[in-house]
């Protein structure tokens, strides 16, 4: 009976460690956010504030979206979607440009996220919130004449995710982004340690690339201190074309955008007219 309790014993042991090992990481990775701030309203842009239901199959719950129309219906629009540590509120500025530059521009707060009820995301929950924001994205502008998605960071994975299995994207616009958050982990120790069997919510988009055939547009900045340059190239280089990319010397993760906009508006402009 000894015997038997201590084998009792180390299994629990074991699966406490597993089940803390998970919630670890989906706390880490995802970095739950709910810093809330100004809306488009303090900006003097109209906007429409929605809150879209998620299938009682995906865990249930309420992704809290932005609508910020364009003034014709056939302009472009495009699905915004955030990175970790992140809200609506904290990318306003990125929202906001995209909006100058003509766009209908919905931008979501996964569950879990800014204004959201208390929830702890997985990378399960935020592509199922990204895949409910898209069907009620192409509900509301259904006249666009292009349907894109952007996604800033961790965000960029989400959004080659949700390109690589739902219809209609017409341009997939990739900010600060990377392959997989083992690549990451990589890359600030060292390429041997075994990540890519330690991490469970990985991001991973290699399996992906392929089944993505909307143009692609990368954006990277050398002083990007959260996702090397490195992680960038490589991820262009491995994706399928059509694609183009727009690497900028300075800048920063948060806001590369900000380090040419000349240069970024022309960049998305060509996406938008390919």
């Amino acid at each position: 009976m000894g015997t038997l309790k201590k084998i009792l014993a180390l299994l629990v042991a074991v699966l406490l460690a597993l089940s803390l090992w998970e919630l670890a990481q989906r706390y880490f990775i995802l970095s739950p956010s709910y810093q809330t701030g100004k809306t488009p309203q303090d900006y003097g842009v109209a906007f429409k504030e929605d809150w879209l239901p998620v299938p009682q199959a995906e865990g249930g719950g309420l992704v809290h979206a932005w609508w910020l129309p364009a003034e014709s219906p056939i302009a472009p629009a495009v699905l915004f979607l955030h990175g970790n540590d992140s809200t609506l509120h904290t990318d306003i500025d990125l929202i906001l440009s995209l909006r100058r530059l003509g766009l209908a521009v919905m931008a979501i707060d996964y569950r879990g996220y800014g204004d959201g009820a208390w929830y702890l995301p997985s990378q399960h929950s935020v592509y199922a919130d990204a895949r409910v924001a898209w069907q009620a994205f192409k509900q509301r502008s259904p006249e666009a004449s292009k349907h894109l998605v952007y996604g800033h960071s961790l965000g960029g994975a989400i959004a080659m995710d949700m390109a690589a299995v739902s219809l209609g994207v017409d341009g997939v616009i990739v900010d600060g982004g990377f392959l997989s958050v083992a690549d990451i982990a990589k890359s600030y120790t060292a390429s041997w340690l075994p990540f890519d069997a330690l991490i469970r919510h990985d991001f991973s988009s290699y399996s992906k690339l392929a089944a993505i055939a909307a143009p692609k547009l990368f954006i990277h900045c050398s002083g990007d201190d959260v996702v090397p340059m490195a992680l960038g190239e490589r991820l262009y280089q491995l994706s399928s074309r059509p694609k183009a990319k727009l690497f900028m010397q300075g800048g920063d993760h948060d806001a590369c955008y900000r380090r040419d906009e000349a240069a970024w508006q022309r960049a998305l402009d060509r996406v938008i007219k390919y």
